[in-house]
């Protein structure tokens, strides 16, 4: 892991099926209306873990040449694993350093990224590499979060500054209203932002088993991180018991945004 990027705390063995079953809660196919894609078109996943979104749009358009690059081979392995299991063809996964991609300038029409950016010190350098391989015309898309699992109500006071403190120590928990200044100041032009609900940790009332699942396998993935936050296992049990007891309440409402930020070369 470059020293350019925060560690990736909720990485574990079972990382890659976490995702798959994040992606359908995420409503992904949702996504597919804020990317630009056309026939002949060579798309980029950048960051793409389990190759969800991936092997979506290779799926959804058989014209396009799908590339995903995560920097973890364990990922990659099995991202194409589930693309031959699907039987799909126009699709392939590499290795890759978001800030050093491996392909040559103007290689792709259209570059992809999802909840990749909050994991970045240097946001903006990566975005100006995505910018390098794509073609003059094509379009750079990053989904980021805003609010990231940090806006409650009501809320003990208490609980909210430590889930705030937590949240900002291992993520941006805020990189998506970032994301379109970054973009202008490095030259790139019809500049669009769309806000929509974010389907993950936007819950109204009490959770549902599914996504109190994500919450807490996410959690035991960065218990480790945790224990050298809080000093202790006690205080990190404390901590998840508190929190996911809000998301347990049907009284109380959790809400966080994502922003489709495009811009064109």
């Amino acid at each position: 892991m470059s020293d350019r990027s925060l560690p990736y705390v909720i990485h574990s063995d079972e990382e890659c099926e976490r995702l798959e079953r994040q992606a359908r809660l995420a409503n992904i196919e949702g996504h597919l209306r804020h990317l630009p894609i056309a026939g002949g078109h060579r798309v980029l996943d950048v960051g793409c873990g389990s190759g969800s979104m991936s092997r979506l749009i290779a799926r959804s358009f058989p014209q396009v040449e799908v590339v995903g690059v995560d920097v973890r081979e364990q990922y990659l392995e099995f991202a194409r694993a589930r693309a031959r299991e699907e039987g799909i063809h126009n699709l392939t996964f590499q290795p890759g350093d978001v800030f050093a991609l491996p392909f040559p300038d103007a290689s792709f029409d259209l570059v992809w990224s999802k909840y990749l950016l909050q994991w970045l010190r240097e946001p903006k350098s990566a975005l100006a590499e995505f910018k390098r391989v794509t073609k003059p015309g094509g379009y750079v898309v990053s989904c980021d979060y805003v609010g990231c699992a940090i806006e409650h109500f009501p809320i003990d006071p208490e609980l909210d500054r430590q889930i705030r403190d937590v949240m900002a120590a291992l993520v941006d928990v805020n990189i998506g209203r970032k994301v379109a200044s970054f973009m202008l100041s490095l030259g790139f032009s019809d500049v669009q932002v769309e806000m929509e609900t974010d389907t993950l940790f936007t819950v109204i009332g009490r959770i549902d088993a599914e996504r109190r699942w994500n919450l807490e396998t996410q959690f035991q993935a960065m218990r480790p991180h945790l224990i050298k936050m809080f000093g202790s296992e006690t205080n990190v049990n404390r901590l998840v018991e508190r929190f996911l007891a809000h998301y347990d309440d049907p009284t109380t409402c959790s809400f966080t945004t994502l922003h489709f930020t495009r811009g064109r070369v």
